[in-house]
């Protein structure tokens, strides 16, 4: 899957799906907070059946998985770890579960439950 930047959006920058027939999912990353803020304002507007979100305190979201199915990184821990992805390849900080995501195979949705848990 391939993607270019959307209109900002409130301090996000959606990624636009490149090509016909991409999965229903919506990824989104970034602090608690931010992700929080964005879920109130637009989870009325989220219209795909999947969200998964790389964020720490996966459980605080479990408030919008009756509209979608929510996937989070880890259940057991508050925070998700992030590690300097250079040697991986992304010049950014990168957490375990996008690590696994990006190196599992399968369908992304078989690799999305593989990575991450739901709520």
């Amino acid at each position: 899957m391939y993607f270019l930047p959307g209109k900002p959006e409130g301090g996000f920058i959606p990624l636009v799906p490149v090509g016909t027939g991409c999965p229903d999912i919506l990824f989104i990353t970034g602090h608690t907070g931010y992700v929080e803020s964005y879920l109130r304002g637009a989870a009325k507007r989220v219209t795909e059946k999947t969200v998964v979100i790389t964020s720490c305190m996966g459980l605080s979201f479990k408030k919008y998985a009756a509209r979608t199915v929510i996937y989070v990184p880890d259940l057991k821990r508050p925070l998700c770890l992030l590690r300097d992805g250079r040697p991986y390849g992304f010049d950014f900080e990168i957490s375990d579960a996008e690590l696994d995501l990006y190196n599992s195979t399968g369908t992304i949705t078989e690799r999305i439950q593989s990575a991450y848990q739901r709520l």
